[in-house]
């Protein structure tokens, strides 16, 4: 597990993907709304990537499903996280206390890796900085039921196959959107969620390493190393 932490650690060294990467799995559609939001007061907030090996050996990541309520994400799947507070010490710290606070996965349980590029989310007004962790044991959760609806265990290797990947047309506040999704455990990731994901997947991509690592389950003493 150490030389796959370093593996991720030197890889986020070198330049991202970024926005081009998101642009790929981003609805033809962004904002919804009637009136546009002043970007220059977009709210922060930060969510968390996590990466484990489960019982069966694959590397997976934790989303969740929000309940149903009165919003623009309802009933949507996400990454953990939430809105930074005043007394947040950093993006990270962010993700750190929504983390633990949503699915009940403290930081020293939390090996922080990188981070992704930042991605705004027009209709909500956040700007949202996802963080890059790896778990070192198959977690046990305990979710805020006021928060979580459920737990979705995904398969990272799922996320590389194109036959996975579809889009859907909806109408969203009298707007026609054509929208990429994953589809993972009877559920579509889509919107932001999904563009951080693509950007995940690119980057993986970038770095052969990791690209054999996540693909090919191995033991360390089996992960390849950089020179």
């Amino acid at each position: 597990m150490s030389d796959m932490i370093q593996l991720f650690k030197k890889a986020f060294e070198k330049p991202l993907p970024g926005k081009e990467a998101q642009e790929i799995m981003s609805p033809t559609v962004r904002f919804t709304g009637h009136i546009h939001p002043d970007r220059t007061k977009a709210r922060e907030s930060s969510v968390f990537l996590l990466i484990y090996k489960n019982e069966n050996n694959k590397w997976v990541i934790p989303f969740i499903k929000r309940p149903e309520y009165d919003g623009v994400h309802s009933g949507q799947v996400s990454f953990p996280g939430g809105k930074c507070e005043e007394f947040d010490a950093s993006y990270l710290d962010t993700a750190f206390r929504e983390t633990e606070e949503e699915i009940g996965i403290k930081r020293d349980q939390i090996e922080f890796v990188g981070a992704l590029s930042s991605i705004y989310i027009p209709n909500s007004n956040f700007m949202v900085y996802p963080q890059v962790g790896i778990l070192r044991n198959v977690p046990v959760f305990t979710p805020d039921p006021h928060e979580v609806e459920k737990i979705l265990e995904v398969e990272i290797d799922s996320f590389f196959d194109m036959e996975k990947r579809y889009e859907f047309i909806r109408e969203v506040r009298g707007v026609e959107i054509i929208a990429p999704y994953f589809a993972a455990s009877g559920q579509k990731i889509w919107g932001a969620t999904a563009m951080m994901m693509s950007e995940f997947v690119e980057f993986v991509k970038q770095n052969a390493p990791l690209l054999n690592l996540i693909l090919h389950s191995c033991n360390d003493c089996n992960v390849p190393k950089y020179q």
